[in-house]
């Protein structure tokens, strides 16, 4: 039994593979084609690009939904309980249905009584899947009325989660079969509803081995209720249920004595206050996965009147930063699905949340490259108590939001008013400095928040300026932009690098490039500027100077994925080189090497499962080459199982993505690793 469950997942594990791959490059290009960068396509055109989209992501469902009945059934899931927020949960849903309930003429009514409990101990995950489905299907099989998730407390020390609709209802005969794999209450030929008919039985497999029960009461032509009764506190070490159900009753999920163990789950619970958000109150992020430390940072933000909430994971980081958008962000490098590096790089990449201020803490040295992305500070662990409170209150001083005063220093009169009347606004001011000598004077007597520098002035070069600047420390020493209409030497940049520890140096050579860097680093909020440099800001971000000019070696076999991922990076001036498995991509490496010291490029994209030489192989022999230990690389696989993404670490992988690729999350890493 245990062999043939293995098979099977095994088996599933390479269907997703084969369906991806496709799934893949038609989910990548209709996105390019949505976005439309270049603006020839007409708007019933761009309709027509994410209609593929959307039924490309239907078509990715069901995927999911078979990878899940697989990997339940050969018992690869895991339940990772944490303290939930009612609140919290309810919120997110709500947020996830309204706008098609709304669409459909519905109601979509929320009802918490007063003595609901605040928090639930459950794994949040698989109680948020249970819940989408139920209001999927309420939605999906309601024409008028209201959809209503009630949520309630139940018997002595247990919580129910109810969605009531007014749609067609069950006939009684089927309320047992629906919750079957691939059987729908609708399973005529003429059917008028879609779906898999995967979610409800993944629905009830969930539901069990989160302790509870799903009931459901029904009339044909009178609605339905679909209830998942919850334990208030799921124990690590509970027994996993099994159920049984009754034909023609209510289908309930009960416990067994002759269940079997689940693997063992330790998941530290880490203090939280999103379920108790008041209005007007400050709220920091801590981005962190080390439960103590998390709950340290959790106490310090209340000692200095922050409300807190805590992410565990990158993902976790950027999703909760979108929806509570916080007034300051802790940020560790170290975390269990992503560098924090990628958290900074999507954050500063979105004008939503590029103006929150990031403080990171961690015990790895990327201090130049975070401060980079934008980062207002960084503090290496281990870290006193007194450094943690001197972030806090830097991050604190960044929000009052005072008139932030840049320093340009250029020689050109022309050019120095055109830069000036770029960068002011209602929060900056700016004043100019000709030669180095009255910029030095300037910094000795005023303080700025940032200072744009030419490296070309009439008595010194900016590069003396740093010197100076670093020598003298009755002299304060603001973030530092280069802007400048000649290109930086690698002796000069050896030099800049000097100051990597204290100042932020970029070369910004356009005006949107140099808006971007200078509103960054001041943290200001984009929907405060004025209309023009909002404007010259999405410009900017629509180009992506960190791929510009870099080389990209793709190592994959289906053309079509070759294509898709091609036209990603070439859109944004990336030098693509192709190899269609491992031995293809040794061979364009050693080539590569022969004609230079060091790697040929300066990112590989990695296919797994690839004929004659797979991609882990591939990885471990790239490694094995002298040179090549720092070349960065990122493994993609459409098989998506549990173990792939440490197999991939272990193999010298610097980083894994999953297909589909999502094109954001792609050039973010590719960003980040590229710049190391």
């Amino acid at each position: 039994m245990e062999k043939g469950s293995r098979y099977k997942s095994e088996f599933l594990s390479n269907m997703s593979h084969e369906l991806r791959t496709p799934l893949n490059s038609l989910l990548i290009l209709a996105q390019l084609l949505a976005d439309n960068k270049a603006g020839n396509l007409s708007a019933e055109q761009v309709k027509f690009a994410n209609t593929i989209k959307s039924s490309g992501n239907d078509l990715l469902l069901l995927i999911n939904d078979i990878l899940d009945i697989s990997k339940i059934e050969a018992g690869q899931v895991e339940v990772q309980p944490q303290s939930v927020a009612v609140a919290d949960i309810v919120g997110k849903l709500k947020g996830m249905f309204e706008t098609t309930a709304v669409e459909k003429g519905l109601k979509l009514r929320v009802d918490i009584p007063s003595e609901t409990p605040a928090t639930v101990v459950t794994d949040p995950l698989r109680l948020e899947q249970i819940l989408k489905n139920f209001l999927s299907n309420a939605i999906k099989f309601t024409h008028n009325g209201e959809v209503a998730l009630v949520i309630e407390k139940s018997g002595g020390r247990h919580i129910s989660f109810s969605v009531r609709d007014t749609g067609i209802g069950i006939s009684e005969e089927h309320q047992q079969a629906i919750f079957e794999p691939f059987r729908q209450a609708d399973g005529t030929i003429s059917r008028k509803y879609g779906g898999t008919g995967l979610g409800l039985s993944i629905s009830r497999e969930l539901g069990t081995m989160l302790s509870g029960r799903i009931e459901v009461e029904s009339r044909e032509g009178q609605g339905s209720t679909f209830r998942l009764v919850l334990p208030l506190e799921l124990e690590t070490s509970a027994q996993s249920p099994t159920r049984t159900s009754v034909v023609g009753q209510p289908v309930i999920v009960q416990a067994s004595s002759e269940a079997h163990a689940p693997k063992d789950v330790s998941t530290k619970l880490i203090p939280d206050d999103r379920a108790r958000l008041t209005a007007g109150g400050r709220v920091m992020l801590a981005v962190e996965d080390d439960a103590t430390f998390a709950e340290i940072l959790y106490d310090l933000a209340h000692e200095l009147g922050f409300q807190c909430i805590v992410a565990g994971t990158a993902e976790d980081g950027v999703i909760l930063a979108r929806q509570y958008l916080p007034h300051a962000i802790i940020l560790d490098i170290g975390l269990p699905d992503h560098t924090g590096l990628f958290v900074l790089d999507r954050l500063k990449h979105d004008l939503r949340t590029r103006h929150i201020p990031v403080h990171v803490v961690s015990a790895s040295d990327y201090v130049r490259r975070a401060r980079a992305l934008g980062a207002a500070g960084y503090t290496l662990k281990p870290v006193k108590r007194e450094e943690l409170v001197q972030a806090l209150e830097g991050l604190e001083h960044k929000l009052l939001e005072p008139v932030r005063r840049v320093l340009v220093v250029e020689d050109d009169a022309t050019q120095l008013e055109s830069v000036q009347l770029l960068l002011n606004s209602r929060n900056v001011s700016t004043v100019g400095a000709k030669t180095a000598a009255e910029c030095l004077e300037k910094l000795r007597g005023e303080t700025f928040d940032c200072m744009v520098l030419d490296l070309t002035l009439p008595d010194a070069s900016g590069l003396d300026v740093l010197d100076e600047l670093s020598q003298d420390a009755s002299i304060a020493f603001p973030p530092v932009i280069v802007y400048t209409g000649r290109d930086i030497t690698p002796d000069d940049e050896l030099r800049l690098r000097r100051y990597a520890k204290s100042i932020i140096i970029k070369g910004a050579k356009s005006p949107e490039r140099l808006l971007d860097e200078v509103t960054l680093f001041l943290h200001q909020v984009v929907s405060t500027l004025p209309n023009q440099q909002q404007e010259m800001l999405a410009k900017s971000l629509n180009r992506d100077e960190a791929v510009q000019g870099r080389r990209i070696l793709i190592v994959e076999d289906d053309v079509r994925n070759v294509y898709a991922l091609t036209s990603i990076f070439e859109t944004h001036g990336a030098s693509v080189t192709i190899a269609r498995n491992g031995l293809e991509a040794l061979k364009a490496i050693d080539e590569g090497q022969k004609q230079g010291a060091g790697s040929p490029f300066d990112l590989v994209l990695m296919d797994v499962m690839m004929p004659e030489m797979d991609g882990l192989t591939a990885v471990r022999e790239i490694r094995r080459r002298p040179g090549l230990k720092g070349l960065p690389i990122i493994m993609l696989t459409a098989k998506a199982m549990p173990q792939d993404q440490q197999q991939s670490i272990d193999a010298g992988a610097n980083d894994y993505l999953a297909k589909p690729l999502d094109v954001d999350k792609l050039l973010s890493l590719a960003r980040v690793w590229i710049s190391r």
